[in-house]
């Protein structure tokens, strides 16, 4: 008899306001950090600078002659119902999407909210619900008010942290009978390579760029523990989520130095989830940040206000795994090393399913707490043929082998709720912003540039996941 997944596991997909509604400038909503992110499909990750960015990038992103993408989106603001539709008709159980904060303050320091973004989100939920579909809502995915990092320099200011909770706190005063899953902040870890799209700091304006980073991320623990706090008092039913890019590494050689680095690395990676699982910044961790001078301004209050308000469940995203070699990989998260014995894709992500069984099996070995898969797919440049079909078996190959790594997890003793694929209908690509790198199971008719008829039409894949929902993933 075929393995299924619990009665309880939900299947479902993943989205970012900021890659999908568009609108950006519609009923009240204000720019974002994302609105500002240009068209820059032939530059090497290595080369952009919208991540790791300085004053001078940042103004002529913000003034200059460029195409912003995620200003359009996918029109999912004006189009939702037809895009949730096409979700119910596989049959998903659940959808991971974000909420803007531009949308409910678009400077992110008014007094009161926008009422106008609320509605949109309440009739967002209504609907979701009127389908089967339970809501799984991000309060911060890369969507930081502009005006936030321009008037206060963005996380690095302490004065975001109360910003952030209020809010957040109205999110949950108006949607907690709607929504019972959150996820406060959406990859928390990533502070390295999304600084500015999850921080909003600009690199010459501070003194010491890691330290500033290290201590924006403690502003986001202390917020997200406030958060936390504040939903359980409302409504002990809440879940409230951490969420992490998983970015496990491997040795590349079986030698003493590969193996202890890539422990370390691992264990920096950790630390993301310690401090808002467990309650505490490790000692491994101080201890880094006094080998690295780094000193970190944590104010009276703030460590018991981890401690006391601890997650309730973690979510992953993860599509790769890497290696790292000793001889000329270090710390720096940014290094690694090819592994030769597992096949990349088109954008060098090294396809690794038996990574997802190893890292999600470590993280219910160390926190014990229920995990989700909140990202995990593949990206390619589809081609719609001249019958309106997508024939991705490519996509098939990697989802199937990807659940079929976490149904074993589970069946050795994790506890997983759901997997949301990354994302369920095309949508503009976080990195480059390119409408060409697709993931979903629904080809979206819009090209790099906004041009097409934006007609939904089911790839292979699409009628694919909705067998697997359907089987419990008997079939795989």
């Amino acid at each position: 008899m075929n393995k299924t997944f619990p009665k309880n596991f939900m299947f479902g997909g993943a989205i970012a306001a900021n890659q999908a509604e568009g609108a950006f400038n519609v009923d009240g909503k204000g720019l974002s950090t994302a609105d500002i992110q240009p068209y820059l499909p032939n530059v090497p990750k290595t080369e952009l600078h919208f991540n790791n960015m300085d004053s001078k990038t940042f103004e002529d992103y913000v003034n200059g002659d460029y195409y912003y993408p995620k200003r359009n989106g996918v029109h999912f603001y004006d189009r939702y119902k037809e895009y949730i539709d096409s979700l119910a008709n596989m049959d998903f159980q659940a959808l991971r999407l974000s909420i803007a904060w531009t949308r409910i303050f678009p400077n992110g320091d008014e007094t009161e909210p926008n009422e106008k973004g609320l509605q949109f989100y309440r009739d967002l939920f209504t609907y979701m619900h009127e389908k089967g579909i339970e809501p799984i809502v991000t309060i911060n995915h890369y969507e930081l008010p502009l005006n936030l990092v321009t008037k206060y320099g963005g996380w690095a200011n302490h004065k975001l942290i109360d910003l952030f909770v209020k809010y957040s706190k109205v999110l949950l005063d108006n949607f907690h009978e709607q929504v019972k899953y959150w996820i406060v902040i959406n990859q928390i870890n990533l502070i390295h390579f999304e600084a500015f799209a999850s921080l909003g700091i600009l690199e010459d304006k501070v003194a010491n760029y890691t330290q500033t980073k290290f201590q924006a991320v403690h502003h986001q623990f202390v917020a997200s523990a406030e958060v936390t706090e504040y939903a359980h008092k409302i409504d002990s039913n809440l879940q409230m989520g951490v969420m992490l890019a998983d970015s496990h590494t491997e040795p590349n050689t079986p030698s003493p130095e590969d193996v202890l680095l890539s422990y370390k690395r691992d264990r920096m990676q950790y630390f993301f989830g310690d401090v808002p699982i467990l309650g505490e910044y490790p000692q491994y961790a101080l201890n880094f940040f006094a080998d690295e001078g780094i000193k970190l301004d944590i104010r009276p209050g703030e460590l018991e206000v981890i401690k006391t308000n601890t997650s309730d469940f973690l979510c992953i995203s993860y599509y790769y795994s890497s290696v790292v070699d000793a001889t000329k990989d270090t710390m720096d998260p940014g290094t690694t090393t090819p592994n030769k014995y597992i096949k990349a894709n088109e954008w060098g992500w090294g396809v690794n399913p038996s990574g997802l069984y190893v890292c999600m099996s470590k993280y219910w070995d160390r926190y014990r707490v229920p995990m989700m898969i909140g990202e995990n797919g593949f990206g390619f440049n589809d081609v719609l043929t001249d019958d309106k079909k997508v024939h991705d078996d490519y996509r098939i190959s990697y989802t199937a082998d990807h659940l079929k790594a976490l149904r074993d997890a589970i069946d050795d003793g994790a506890d997983i709720f759901a997997y949301c694929s990354w994302g369920p209908f095309d949508i503009i690509s976080a990195g480059t912003a390119e409408m060409s790198k697709r993931y979903g199971f629904v080809y979206v008719d819009y090209n790099d540039f906004g041009e097409g008829d934006g007609k939904l039409y089911q790839k292979d894949s699409g009628a694919w996941y909705k067998g697997v929902i359907d089987a419990r993933g008997a079939n795989l």
